[in-house]
């Protein structure tokens, strides 16, 4: 569907990767990172100085128009519509652009105004509308028709939490009908409860493309765990932990899930003592782009 051939352009560089279709990637990294620079130079929109892009097998810029009706790109930087139009103004001339049939679009309309929620509105300038109304058929027109490929840049800014859960179920099911989506953004939790795979971008370089459990498990691999036991004082001393305390009958220690599973250890001291309650406390996403240790780390990528 979308593939990269040791592409530079501005920070990125040298980036090779190959999305298939049916699958929502979730491009992440700092801010500067090259996240808006990939999107578009996957739909046309920039020219990279080295290396080959292909989009549905052809170049995006070269074969721009001929593609251009089964792309859909959203940028939180750019205003798509015209602030002295309407909501149904817009809508209108993006039914001659794509070239759908009129029936068929405004039936899709009528569904998509009434999930995303922006019909009582349709017919107010936008110049007057908030950024969340605004942002809502915006958004739509990300998933009308029978997009094949759509990509985000920072989409859910300015949604509220029942907006962006519409909106990541309608991706769910442009996935599920063979779309490709590439969603880039700083939100890591829309990230988790969307995407298939995960690209993670920094200073221009591809350092991963894969699940987000292998992303974990190669830059934040070292977990906490709490165990209060009833009973003697288990014998930690054979397990390869990082740290551990132990305050009466309670244990925190810290591991690495690439040396010890939590299975192994909880076996380990199951088997001398009586486990009453225990809590296991992972990093999340956001800690990997935070910390931004990805020292000594190769570039994993999947083509």
């Amino acid at each position: 569907m979308v593939s990269f051939e040791n592409v530079s352009k501005f920070r990125l560089s040298d980036i090779s990767f190959c999305i298939p279709e049916g699958m929502i990637v979730g491009v992440i990294g700092r801010s500067g990172s090259g996240k808006t620079t990939l999107l578009k130079l996957a739909c046309g929109l920039l020219a990279c100085e080295k290396g080959k892009v292909r989009t549905f097998l052809q170049s995006p810029v070269k074969r721009r128009r001929q593609i251009a009706s089964a792309i859909r790109f959203f940028s939180a930087e750019h205003m798509p519509f015209r602030e002295e139009n309407t909501i149904v103004d817009e809508f209108r001339k993006l039914q001659s652009v794509y070239r759908l049939d009129q029936e068929a679009f405004w039936k899709e309309y009528e569904q998509l105004a009434e999930c995303l929620g922006f019909r009582e509105y349709e017919e107010t300038e936008i110049r007057q509308l908030s950024l969340g109304q605004r942002r809502r058929a915006e958004l739509a027109v990300t998933v009308l028709g029978d997009a094949e490929l759509i990509l985000l840049d920072e989409p859910a800014v300015g949604l509220d939490e029942s907006g962006k859960q519409v909106f990541l179920e309608l991706l769910q099911k442009k996935k599920e009908k063979g779309s490709s989506i590439l969603l880039a953004s700083e939100n890591m939790t829309e990230i988790e409860r969307s995407c298939d795979r995960i690209l993670l971008l920094d200073v221009g370089r591809l350092l991963y493309y894969g699940s987000r459990e292998q992303l974990m498990r190669r830059y934040a691999p070292v977990n906490a765990m709490e165990i209060v036991y009833h009973g003697r004082l288990p014998d930690l001393e054979d397990l390869p932990l990082i740290e551990y305390s132990i305050n009466r009958n309670r244990m925190k220690f810290c591991y690495n899930e690439n040396v010890i599973s939590a299975l192994e250890i909880v076996n380990h001291i199951a088997a001398q003592t009586v486990i009453v309650e225990m809590n296991i406390t992972r990093p999340r996403l956001e800690d990997v782009i935070l910390r931004g240790d990805f020292a000594g780390n190769s570039t994993g990528s999947i083509l």
